[in-house]
């Protein structure tokens, strides 16, 4: 948390995020990491920073529709983005499930944590420039912050 908070102190668009928002922002990125690294289901090994950001963008569409009180969820422009869209809304409500309810991110804060993810990416893809060796590096970036769970690390080989 504090490497974050660091990170976003010298970011002059800085969100100011609150702890309701920053546990939304954990949420959000461990969906992410384990969707990449393929823990749950199926890996998305060669995702890059330009699908993350149609994923966090149907994301935030589907919450704001959801909100207006609409049964309709918003269409993906790849299965892979709707997947990973699908995905980080679970982690978001496995931390419904975790965190009492006094502490539980609101659906403004959850809003708020993922146009942070959504600017930070947007500003990954900017910089890439169509580089395909940098288009990956919001994504290095947060597996640093997420090691792997100990039974995905074990030998397999005995």
């Amino acid at each position: 948390m504090a490497l974050r908070r660091k990170e976003t102190d010298a970011d002059p668009r800085n969100l100011n995020l609150i702890e309701r928002e920053l546990l939304a922002l954990e949420g959000i990125q461990r969906a992410i990491i384990n969707a990449q690294r393929g823990i749950g289901a199926s890996a998305f090994r060669d995702l890059d920073d330009a699908e993350l950001h149609a994923a966090v963008e149907t994301t935030i569409k589907n919450i704001e529709t959801e909100e207006s009180g609409l049964i309709y969820e918003h269409r993906a422009a790849s299965p892979r983005i709707g997947e990973l869209s699908r995905r980080i809304r679970e982690g978001l409500d496995e931390i419904a499930k975790e965190v009492p309810s006094e502490a539980r991110p609101r659906r403004s804060e959850i809003l708020k944590a993922l146009a942070f993810v959504r600017e930070l990416a947007s500003a990954h893809v900017r910089r890439a420039g169509g580089d395909p060796e940098a288009s990956r590096t919001f994504i290095r970036y947060i597996a640093l912050f997420y090691p792997w769970p100990e039974q995905a690390t074990t030998q397999l080989i005995v």
